[in-house]
């Protein structure tokens, strides 16, 4: 039998070729493994992208912000507001209560017509009719442009007042001493007010009207309450005698601490009333707001 081996076939047996071809093999499957891991590993390794952080970082805020309020926040919140709403309705009320002396005789009157209505609501539409103060009544100070500051005020009475006397009306006894001060400067001018006695004041204003003295022949100016002529109208028709013309001058640009004016304090009912009874009851009057 013949041996492989001894075959003269001119071919070269290598037995140790299968297993270095497996080993070959072998070896490409471990360089592509390792080719793998190494794209895998520089996945992992490469940073993240910009836009992609940002976008992280965009979600982490929207979530922060989206974050409910706590029920103090709420409050604080809603205080915050109410405070605003406040605050707006306050500077609108300031800002009607200092226009309303530069409006027109209309808006005046009709003005006075609400208050009066208001402050009588059981009186009858003709009742009323008797108390309402009409446009006529009023002279329009819109002309004047300066600040209405108790300064000014001796200017306002030079540009406007052209009667024989004068009634201004204010507020407060602490502002007619001030208004006082500022006017009688020539001493024509005297305070008609609670911290007087009633008697005193009632024979000052019978004197000044007087025609026989002449002591106090050069006032011109009375500076009171509505509540303290009012009364004195109870006691005494000085301020009706007579055809001389009369104006009045309402202190309406004054605010006291509590931001109220002599048109819209509680005794403005009283102003009205005083006014009612001084047109009804003499001649030649003319109403100017200051």
């Amino acid at each position: 039998m013949s041996n492989p081996d001894d075959l003269d076939d001119g071919l070269l047996y290598d037995y140790n070729s299968g297993e270095e071809q497996a080993d070959v093999l072998n070896g490409s499957d471990v360089e592509a493994e390792n080719e793998s891991k190494t794209k895998n590993e520089s996945k992992e390794d490469s940073p993240i992208p910009v836009s992609k952080k940002r976008s992280a970082a965009d979600s982490e805020k929207s979530g922060e912000d989206a974050a409910p309020m706590s029920k103090r926040q709420k409050k604080l919140a809603k205080r915050s507001k109410f405070n605003d709403k406040k605050k707006e309705q306050r500077q609108y009320e300031l800002s009607k209560k200092s226009n309303l002396p530069k409006s027109s005789p209309e808006e005046i009157s009709e003005y006075f017509t609400t208050l009066i209505r208001s402050k009588n609501p059981d009186l009858s539409a003709l009742e009323l009719e008797e108390l309402y103060l009409k446009k006529t009544d009023f002279l329009s100070t819109a002309r004047y442009t300066e600040e209405r500051t108790l300064e000014n005020f001796p200017d306002f009475i030079k540009q406007f007042t052209k009667a024989p006397r004068t009634i201004i009306f204010s507020l407060t006894n602490l502002r007619v001493a001030d208004v006082f001060r500022t006017l009688n400067t020539e001493r024509t001018c005297v305070k008609l007010f609670a911290k007087n006695k009633l008697k005193d004041d009632e024979r000052t204003v019978d004197t000044v009207f007087d025609t026989k003295n002449k002591k106090l022949s050069n006032i011109r100016y009375f500076v009171c309450t509505p509540a303290r002529l009012s009364k004195l109208f109870e006691h005494s028709d000085a301020f009706f005698q007579g055809k001389e013309k009369l104006d009045v001058i309402l202190d309406a640009s004054f605010l006291d601490p509590k931001e109220n004016t002599l048109l819209t304090a509680d005794d403005a009912i009283v102003l009205a009333k005083t006014l009612r009874t001084l047109l009804d009851k003499k001649s030649s009057v003319k109403v100017l707001l200051y």
